[in-house]
């Protein structure tokens, strides 16, 4: 009523359609249909107030006589309860398709329709939670948030993540800033933080990030090595929250809103390093010693009071921080961690396993059991191999070296060892095999028997492989060695070579001059 009055009254006053929509903040269309009504019961400018009134009533009633004379989808939608109520139990059900369901049934209404009769016929209960008492010592919440760039330690600049740890109980907090949330990270964040409180809470509510949480699930969650080996040091329970559901552990996430209202807004910090500080300070002297208005408390006293004898000890030793990887295993039987090189039996090459990477130990799993220990290296592109991992063929082509192939002859005999010293001096790998070829014949014939072929391969200098075998093939080994075919060493030159004298050279050429 107030609306179509003023409308009116300032038509009358000769305000545009336009203007009006504008001022009074309606549509056009509603601005010229109200006009249009009032031209049928003689609006003019010389009307009262008494008389604007009057109008304004009767185009109020005739549009509700004309509304009310119409079927409302309301009514209509009315007689298709029992059908909506089946649809909208399907888990695939929208309110456009109720709308196609309904014209197949001859009903036709809009949408909005439908959705303010479903939110009126179903009402759905209003989101909301409960208060849960948490016993002192028995739980803390943890999460990482995003803070902004920040520079690190060496000056640049760097992405930078709170993490917060809370105290259920008692609302007592750490924080600390860092530049990666790698599951290192994360495991030593927990450290630090059990350290500050001097115990460790019973269980652990943590979101699913993937240092805590490889894969969610809310009854069978994959957990992180690496953080399962830490709980299992200090004794906590891991508890992931439900995916999605902030609001089961909302003490942490309203402690990373709070940490950047009062510890990043506004600020300006040198480094990391200094941000730390500062944390440190306000998580011992200032918002602990602010009464929470859950509790009505301060967190340090409650703390101090009750959670502090609570919670579990620390242990004694440090524990073994593990980096857990995924690495495939070459063709050499080694895979690669942190820039060195481990080996693993020859059944595993080419395979994805399990490393578990210790201060002390790197250790290998397939299917989580253990298939391999090493010490671990802080070189750098160093082989750590055991030569168990090696197959037969593989082991005795590496023991067979050169030293080795030397050591075998010398045993069988001086010549032998002429034979093969002569080979593997050369430096080449087939000399090498040429060598190991030869020892091998005395696993076909004898060591005596190869030793005499020696001698007569020496004899007339051959040591070819074939030819040493061709000898004990054909039985040669024994026959006597001919002096005029075999070796010899030359003493003389001019006993063995056709020399003339340097006279005769020079009496020659006189006499081709004098010609």
């Amino acid at each position: 009523m107030a609306m179509i009055r003023e409308v009116l009254y300032q038509h009358i006053r000769g305000v545009s359609e336009r203007k009006i929509s504008r001022t009074l903040n309606i549509s056009r269309t509603t601005v010229s249909k109200y006009i249009k009504l009032s031209c049928s019961y003689n609006l003019s400018s010389s009307v009262s107030d008494s008389e604007l009134n009057e109008i304004a009533i009767k185009i109020h009633t005739e549009l509700y006589n004309a509304i009310s004379s119409r079927p409302f989808a309301m009514n209509l939608l009315k007689k298709h309860k029992a059908d909506i109520e089946v649809w909208l139990k399907h888990p695939n059900m929208t309110n456009t398709q109720i709308k196609r369901l309904l014209e197949e049934l001859g009903t036709s209404v809009s949408v909005s329709s439908i959705d303010r009769f479903i939110s009126k016929s179903f009402p759905k209960l209003p989101k909301h939670t409960v208060r849960l008492k948490t016993e002192a010592g028995k739980e803390g919440q943890v999460d990482f948030g995003y803070v902004g760039m920040m520079k690190n330690s060496g000056g640049s600049l760097r992405k930078t993540y709170a993490f917060v740890m809370i105290l259920s109980h008692s609302r007592h907090r750490y924080v600390e800033f860092v530049n990666s949330q790698d599951q290192l990270t994360w495991a030593q964040l927990h450290i630090n933080a059990f350290k500050f409180f001097n115990g460790v809470p019973s269980r652990i509510i943590l979101d699913n990030l993937k240092a805590g949480v490889i894969k969610s699930d809310i009854y069978d969650p994959i957990l992180n090595e690496t953080y399962s080996e830490l709980s299992r040091f200090y004794g906590f329970i891991i508890d992931p929250a439900r995916a999605y559901k902030p609001e089961h552990k909302g003490k942490v996430e309203r402690s990373i809103r709070i940490v950047k209202e009062q510890l990043i807004a506004g600020r300006e910090y040198k480094d990391i390093g200094a941000a730390n500080s500062q944390a440190l300070k306000w998580c011992q002297d200032e918002i602990s010693h602010r009464v929470c208005s859950s509790t009505g408390r301060k967190p340090i006293d409650v703390f101090a009071q009750e959670e502090k004898c609570s919670l579990m000890d620390l242990p004694s030793g440090i524990f073994d921080m593990p980096l857990w990887t995924i690495c495939k295993v070459h063709k050499d039987h080694h895979f690669v961690v942190k820039g060195n090189f481990y080996s693993v039996p020859t059944k595993y090459i080419g395979e994805d396993i399990s490393v578990r990477v210790g201060l002390k130990t790197v250790s290998a799993y397939v299917d989580h059991n253990i298939i391999k220990t090493h010490a671990r290296s802080y070189a750098s592109s160093t082989w750590v191999t055991d030569d168990k991992d090696y197959s037969e063929s593989a082991l005795h082509y590496l023991n067979n070296n050169a030293d080795k192939c030397l050591s075998v002859a010398e045993g069988i005999g001086e010549a032998t060892q002429q034979v093969i010293s002569r080979l593997v001096t050369v430096g080449s790998r087939i000399g090498l095999r040429k060598a190991q070829a030869i020892l091998r014949l005395k696993d076909k014939y004898d060591s005596e028997r190869l030793e005499l072929a020696c001698v007569r391969a020496v004899a007339y200098d051959n040591y070819a492989y074939k030819a040493i075998a061709k000898i004990l093939e054909e039985n040669l080994e024994q026959e006597s060695i001919t002096p005029s075919c075999g070796a010899r060493t030359v003493s003389d030159v001019a006993d063995s070579a056709y020399i003339r004298k340097p006279e005769e050279y020079s009496s020659d050429m006189e006499v081709n001059y004098a010609s």
